[in-house]
């Protein structure tokens, strides 16, 4: 585990070992809430104290995505250097060394485990286990990034999909109808207990919130223990990737780290985000870094 802008990251374990930990989870009586924390939720949590305190008491916080995995590599050398003296300049020379590593492929700690990839390994484990599963939220939006205001419950097409995918998986129901508001709580979980009522069942063992980050957990925080859900996670936009495959970044801009750069193309609405975690992310990182923080 690491600490990155005083948000924690289990940089350590692998996706196997995080499907290992999730087995467990399910296993015993207890809730609990996984963080696909990536440097949009580490920004966000630097100025939202009810966010930050959800991630550094969630259970598991993946390293969602390549940035919060290079910022580790850099606070880990930075760890290591013996040179007292002119850190600005070291500590640049750092990071550019860690730079051209991503890009070379080449010693670098850590694995990205992606949020709409977890999702699919939970989805498959939770088919071979005979767990259930439901689906809240998720929204179409349009090029500007603005809901689409048709009647598409996202939801629902997304677990049709998913039973398409993983013919056995126990999905319990699938809405997109209510909000991550305060306001739609009691309604929401009305709904969910009617689809357990319909099904038999008394819990869920995994819940899959995409209400966007920040107020998919906090909606989590504030409403898993009453449905019970054992094991709950958001997942953002991963029910758009579920229903339109196709808008996935293709394998060549992953590999060389170029994803931001295909969703800034196809979504340019996520300018804001992709400016947080690109240029303002690092530098925040490399600021603190000065501090000694």
């Amino acid at each position: 585990m690491i600490y990155i802008l005083n948000v924690k990251v289990d940089m350590e374990k692998t996706t196997e070992d995080i499907i290992k930990d999730i087995g467990k989870l399910v296993s015993n009586d207890k809730l609990h809430i996984i963080c696909t924390t990536n440097p949009e939720f580490i920004i966000q949590a630097e100025k939202d104290e009810e966010f930050l305190n959800i991630i550094n008491n969630c259970d598991i916080s993946i390293p969602d995505g390549y940035g919060v995995v290079l910022a580790y590599n850099y606070i880990y050398r930075v760890s290591r250097s013996a040179i007292k003296h002119f850190k600005g300049i070291r500590y640049f020379l750092i990071g550019i060394n860690v730079f051209f590593d991503a890009i070379l492929n080449k010693n670098i700690k850590g694995e990205c485990i992606r949020g709409v990839d977890l999702f699919f390994d939970i989805c498959e484990y939770a088919e071979k286990n005979d767990k259930t599963v439901f689906l809240l939220g998720g929204r179409q939006k349009d090029f500007l990034g603005r809901n689409v205001t048709i009647d598409v419950d996202l939801a629902s097409i997304a677990a049709s999909k998913l039973k398409e995918k993983y013919e056995n998986l126990r999905i319990i129901g699938a809405t997109s109808k209510f909000s991550y508001k305060e306001k739609d709580d009691q309604d929401t979980l009305d709904h969910i207990k009617h689809c357990m009522q319909s099904t038999n069942v008394d819990h869920i063992d995994f819940l899959f919130v995409a209400y966007g980050h920040s107020n998919q957990e906090k909606w989590i925080n504030r409403n898993a223990y009453k449905i019970p859900a054992k094991v709950s996670i958001g997942v953002g936009g991963t029910l758009d990737y579920v229903v339109y495959p196709g808008k996935r970044a293709p394998k060549i801009f992953i590999k060389y780290k170029l994803e931001w750069f295909y969703k800034l193309i196809t979504q340019p609405w996520r300018v804001k985000r992709i400016i947080n975690a690109f240029p303002i992310f690092p530098i925040k990182v490399y600021l603190s870094s000065l501090k000694g923080e």
